[in-house]
């Protein structure tokens, strides 16, 4: 290889690194926006369907106990699975998990796909981690990781506003 050649790979190498970035950073925020619909329409559920302010709380309860669960478990399966494989089984897991709310008509439903979801997003973090340290120099990590941690910030300012609009 040339000298040229070596730069060019290099440069192309990077260009893909920083997409991998913007990827995580996008999904990070669709992480966000899926956990905060039930607290945006939580008024809405509560005059259809009788939820009550005790199974609102539960609801979140179960949301948390899966996302610990995951935090620590997703980490386990973007090791087995590997970072590509395991976060889009996670993504594609904690969307259907949102969808399948939007179905239910009622507390047990809802209880189901809201741990169903903390287990999909809870091992987004641990995944987005191990994505940055297999494709990025340690150099740059930190600003990778800075990265895709803002999508959690886009996700939770754009969701009260999208999320009030598709209620109306």
């Amino acid at each position: 290889m040339t000298p040229n050649s070596i730069m060019e790979q290099d440069q192309r190498t990077s260009n893909i690194r920083w997409r991998v970035a913007i990827m995580l950073t996008i999904a990070t925020a669709i992480n966000y926006l899926d956990r905060l619909t039930l607290p945006v329409v939580i008024s809405e559920l509560q005059q259809r369907f009788g939820i009550t302010e005790g199974q609102f709380a539960a609801l979140n309860s179960l949301f948390l106990l899966a996302y610990a669960i995951m935090y620590a478990g997703g980490g386990r399966i973007a090791d087995w699975l590997g970072t590509r494989v395991g976060y889009v089984l996670m993504m594609v897991w904690w969307s259907l998990s949102c969808v399948a709310q939007g179905l239910v008509s009622g507390f047990r439903g809802l209880a189901v796909f809201r741990f169903s979801l903390g287990l999909g997003e809870g091992g987004s973090f641990p995944t987005s981690a191990k994505t940055v340290s297999e494709w990025f120099p340690a150099k740059e990590r930190s600003t990778a990781f800075g990265m895709f941690n803002t999508g959690s910030a886009i996700g939770s300012v754009l969701a009260p506003p999208l999320l009030a609009l598709i209620v109306v």
